[in-house]
This record gives structure tokens, sequence and C-alpha cells, in this order.
């Protein structure tokens, strides 16, 4: 009697049980996902959230003290973060590069030149200091901020900075790691900018003697998004570029601009001591981050 047809079969109360903490689960999971999201983009907005105009005023008044005083200024090439749009207010200097019409001179007399020029002549209203090192002379000012000036010149239509040791000129691609860079975010759909700024920001809790350069970061976004196929959300990029980074940086990173051979010349060799400390002190982070909720999230950010 009565056909089979539209009946279902019971399940059992431990089934039920087990569907209802799998539910229960992949909804916490879900909550946690939203609201870390939530906490990295406003990191990110606060990040963002600096005063772009102030950096440029105080880049036109370093070449109104360096144009028509000791050197000829040709144009100022943005090579550090400002220009990349990564920089993070208090984890990047600015780095400019000095291009001038001085081809007969020297690297350390055009670092002289430049010091004596913005000493006499910069306005110094909101500038704690101004020291010249042996490749570039660096403004600090009250903020905590810095602008490093790097002077260069150009022969036969190619760009030289100083060597390693400051006492003659060596080519460089200024653009190149700009290029590569864009081409890797434009790949990612505009989302390994942001992610480079929140590790920065993360990154910053490193021991200050483990810091990674700012560069030195970039770098090993580049190479951790080239064929990125994980998700697109903060959260999920954060992780793997900082998952990515405690393996990276293991070995040198070489450095394309030819601006130095590796752009982590300051960690030493490959499997070096230092590299173990801060292979191991980006594990940390990458732990909290992998099973933190967005509070621990939220301690990282503000280091």
């Amino acid at each position: 009697m009565g056909g089979s047809g539209g009946s279902s079969y019971p399940t059992s109360p431990d089934r039920l049980d087990a569907l209802r903490r799998e539910a229960l689960e992949a909804l916490a999971v879900q909550e946690r996902s939203v609201a870390i999201n939530d906490v990295l983009a406003g990191a990110l907005a606060s990040l963002n959230d600096r005063d772009v105009d102030a950096t440029r005023q105080r880049l036109d008044e370093i070449v109104a003290a360096l144009g028509d005083l000791l050197v000829d200024v040709d144009r100022l090439l943005f090579g550090g973060s400002v220009a990349k749009h990564t920089y993070v207010d208090g984890l990047s200097d600015t780095d400019a590069l000095v291009v001038v019409n001085e081809g007969d001179a020297t690297p350390e007399d055009l670092v002289a030149r430049f010091e004596r020029a913005l000493q006499s002549r910069l306005p110094l209203g909101d500038v704690r200091e101004i020291t010249a090192g042996r490749l570039a002379v660096t403004v600090h000012y009250l903020d905590g901020s810095e602008i490093q000036l790097l002077p260069a010149v150009e022969r036969n239509g190619r760009t030289s900075i100083a060597s390693e040791d400051g006492g003659s000129w060596r080519q460089i691609r200024p653009h190149k790691f700009a290029e590569k860079l864009t081409e890797v975010n434009a790949a990612n759909s505009g989302a390994v900018i942001p992610t480079i700024k929140l590790a920065k920001a993360v990154l910053a809790n490193l021991p200050e003697d483990q810091r990674l350069s700012g560069y030195h970061v970039e770098a090993i976004a580049v190479d951790a998004f080239r064929a990125y196929q994980g998700r697109r959300d903060r959260a999920s990029m954060l992780q793997h570029l900082i998952a990515h980074a405690e393996k990276a940086v293991m070995s040198p990173t070489g450095d394309i601009t030819g601006q130095s051979v590796h752009v982590d010349d300051y960690l030493g060799a490959s499997g070096s001591e230092a590299r173990r400390a801060v292979s191991l002190a980006i594990r940390r982070i990458g732990r909290i981050l992998d099973s933190g909720d967005a509070s621990d999230y939220g301690r990282l950010l503000n280091g």
C-alpha cells in the first residue's frame, strides 16, 4: 500500500547534532572573517589618511633649496614609497633620487654640496636635523618622517648613483621596480599595494633590529603575488604575504633596479643567524594572523 514517492528517511539525533555543529562552526568562521576584514579596512583607511600635500610641499622646498644655489636639479624622481603609493607614515622613508647636471662631480662632492645647500636654504621650522652619509643626505622632520636625498647624474642617457663605497658612479634603472610592482598589482585587481601597506604595519611589530626595510617588503610582495591564485580579501592576502615573507627572508632578494646586488644585504648571507631570527619573528606574527580574532589583528596593526 502506499507508494514510496515523496518519502524521506529519518535523520538520527546524532546526525542532526553534527549538522548543527557544522553550521555553527561555518557561521563562526564567516563571522571571524568579516570582523577581521572590517578591522583591516579600518586600518587601511587610517594608513591612507596622511598629509600627502605636506610631504609634497616639503619636497618642493627641498627642490627650491637645491635648485638655485649649488646644483642644477633637472628633476626629482621618487624612488621610494611615495612613487609606488605604499608609504605608511612612520614605517617608510621617502626616498628622492635627485638627478643633477654635474657629470664631472664625485658622489662625495655632491653629498657635501647637498648638505650645505639644505642647511643654508631649507626652511627649518619643522626640521629636526639634516645629516649626510656616504651616499645620501637625509632631512629628519620633527614628526618623525624623513626624506632621503640620493644624488644622481646622467651619462649617455643613463642614470648613475654612488657606488657602495661612495667613491664612484654606477648605473641603475630607477623605474624598473615600480614598473614590476605596478604590473603585479594590476594582475591582482589592485589588491597588492593595500596588502603591502597592511604588511608594513603588521611587521612594525618586529624587534627594531629585525625590521625589514620598506623596499624589502615590497620586493617580497612582488614575488609572493607574481602567480597568486588565492582569495583576494584583505585577510587572505595579508596572511599569504606574511607566510611568504617567513620563507623569503632566508635567502637574499635580488634588486632589479641595480641600486645594489640584493635589497636585503643588511641581513647577511643566505641562512644567516640574522635571517633565521627574522624568519622566526615573522612566523610568530603569521601564527597570530592564522588563528587570531579581530582584536588580535587590531593589536598588531596598532603596534
